[in-house]
């Protein structure tokens, strides 16, 4: 498609190629309000990383590194202001999708990115909705409808535990004011 999986960008790269496919299939445009500038620029996509539209990028030395996904998800974003959507409700669109329901976000506004038909796109597109259990204040268990909790429930117990030890050992110290 765009970008090898092996192949990294810089930030800059990343914003150069995300206005070069825009471009390319006549989706590169300000916003109705001018608000939302169709190139996303440094900050742009470091805010998108914040808000958990972008993965985290690699880091390399002190670079950045970004890959096929995070153009992937840039140009979901990108695609789905250009057609008006606010930011929290692409979030809730595109929050878990693989590299592959990204494609089908994108193909179905650029077609012509897409090396596969429509109907397979249709195929690997599923809705994910998420349950979540509140077990205290600032901790809760989420899981997706697919799960089906067939897993040993020793083997679930222990890494619930384990999970808990991660998240006591990375907990702010209170005391000392953390």
């Amino acid at each position: 498609m765009i970008v090898e999986d092996s192949y990294t960008l810089s930030i800059e790269e990343l914003s150069e190629e995300v206005v070069r496919v825009l471009k390319a299939n006549n989706l590169f445009a300000s916003h109705h309000d001018n608000r939302v500038s169709a190139a996303p620029d440094m900050r742009t996509i470091r805010y998108y990383s914040s808000l958990g539209l972008l993965d985290r990028p690699s880091i390399e030395g002190r670079v950045a590194r970004y890959n096929r996904k995070h153009l992937l998800q840039l140009l979901a974003v990108k695609t789905l202001q250009g057609v008006s959507l606010p930011l929290s409700e692409i979030q809730e669109q595109l929050y878990g999708l693989s590299e592959a329901e990204l494609e089908a976000v994108i193909a179905f506004y650029i077609p012509e990115l897409s090396q596969r038909s429509t109907d397979s796109y249709k195929e690997s597109i599923r809705t994910l909705t998420w349950r979540e259990i509140i077990i205290e204040p600032g901790l809760k268990i989420m899981a997706d409808d697919s799960w089906l909790g067939e897993t040993d429930q020793a083997v679930l117990e222990q890494k619930i535990r384990a999970a808990l030890d991660v998240l006591k050992a990375s907990a702010p110290d209170v005391a000392n004011g953390d």
